[in-house]
């Protein structure tokens, strides 16, 4: 086991930028902490390859980021990567590792009406976590699960190019089929999603809560730092790689929209 230093960074890993809001709630109430982030665009998107190959991927992702900057913890910020990869990635490395689920118990412990929705990838859609959790959470509920796996797609690629009126219609299926349901809570079971909280609340309305997993997985994440005594008291650099280059350099933006030095591509992968 190598011996870290608590001022090693923490590293977030996700098929692309979907993970940088889960970095940003944790960079906010943590300040002397460090960051490495790796949007895995070569294998972009994670959500329509097989359980095997992201057990894969993600291995090859974390063997690079041990080799480049050795981080004290990583946070696997994909739901798709966490449900299929967790307990390989765990078994692998020497260092806490957490992972984002889809927050289907918040959703349903406070849903009036008991009619929740998910709107995820196919792969977290069909698979079995999503099933257990619901089975284990939400017993009680109605579950309407949409898998909108374009949505990811347009977050990645188009997001900063696109209109108000592009991001609307890009919801809206999802938006319909929750209102046709009568849904009081929408979960954002894919980290992508968050990009487009605002609008999804526009069109669904004050009565429909769109809940996440960043309150969950950023307190897990302090949670597990304090426990272990990782807290940093010294501020370095957070720095943005990936393992391809972004169409339009859109990558460049998306690291100065969280405050991250762009490194450009990671060796190794």
């Amino acid at each position: 086991m190598i011996l870290m230093s608590n001022s090693a960074p923490i590293a977030f890993i996700d098929s692309g930028i979907g993970g940088l809001p889960y970095l940003q709630w944790v960079k906010e109430r943590l300040p002397f902490e460090n960051f490495v982030y790796l949007a895995d665009r070569k294998n972009f998107p994670y959500g329509e390859k097989s359980s095997d190959e992201i057990v894969e991927i993600v291995l090859r992702a974390v063997k690079s980021l041990r080799a480049g900057s050795y981080p004290k913890m990583l946070v696997i910020a994909c739901n798709t990567a966490t449900v299929t990869s967790l307990d390989a990635v765990r078994a692998a490395v020497d260092f806490p590792v957490v992972g984002v689920v889809p927050a289907v118990k918040p959703a349903a412990s406070s849903s009036r009406n008991k009619r929740i929705g998910v709107m995820a990838t196919k792969r977290t859609i069909d698979g079995s976590y999503l099933q257990r959790l619901i089975e284990n959470f939400a017993p009680d509920c109605h579950v309407e699960k949409v898998a909108a796996s374009g949505v990811v797609s347009f977050v990645e690629n188009d997001f900063f190019m696109a209109s108000d009126d592009q991001k609307m219609e890009i919801v809206e299926n999802a938006v319909d089929l929750f209102s046709g349901e009568k849904v009081d809570k929408v979960v954002l079971g894919c980290t992508h999603f968050i990009y487009l909280d605002e609008i999804l609340r526009k069109r669904l309305g004050e009565a429909v809560e769109i809940i996440d997993s960043r309150d969950g997985v950023g307190r897990q994440i302090i949670h597990v730092l304090e426990k272990e005594n990782l807290l940093s008291r010294e501020k370095r650099e957070d720095i943005f790689y990936c393992s391809a280059e972004s169409p339009g350099d859109s990558y460049r933006q998306f690291a100065a929209m969280f405050g991250l030095s762009y490194g450009g591509v990671m060796e190794g992968l």
